[in-house]
């Protein structure tokens, strides 16, 4: 006889701001950034989907491996905490990291933004 597989779905990821992101975020999250600075195991990445880059965010992601510093990435994880002191730092555990270096960023917004076009209209 086979034996049956069984598989446990994940809950699918919302794609976010990492500005948006803090330590009460619950479930998978979808980030689009640039690895700031990075070493074996983590790195910090700047959120590229954000409005406003004047005001955009980091995060410190945990992730096996190492990423490649100045190229862009799409990263899923669960948002985790790490606790300094009093205060109560979000850290994201990534689950992947997508290399997306040629992906044209302005052209994604447009397609989202479409999307949420026909969500709306086909509800």
């Amino acid at each position: 006889m086979t034996e049956e597989k069984k598989f446990i779905r994940k809950k699918p990821s919302r794609l976010t701001t990492i500005r948006e992101i803090s330590s009460e975020s619950r479930g998978p999250v979808r980030i689009l950034g640039i690895v700031v600075d990075s070493s074996p195991g983590s790195a910090l990445v700047q959120d590229l989907y954000d409005e406003d880059f004047k005001k955009a965010g980091s995060i410190w992601i945990t992730i096996e491996g190492t990423l490649e510093p100045k190229k862009k990435y799409l990263i899923i994880g669960d948002v985790t905490e790490k606790t300094d002191g009093d205060t109560k730092i979000p850290w994201l555990n990534a689950t992947l990291a997508h290399d997306v270096d040629s992906l044209d960023i302005a052209l994604y917004k447009e397609v989202l933004e479409l999307e949420e076009k026909v969500t709306k209209t086909m509800s």
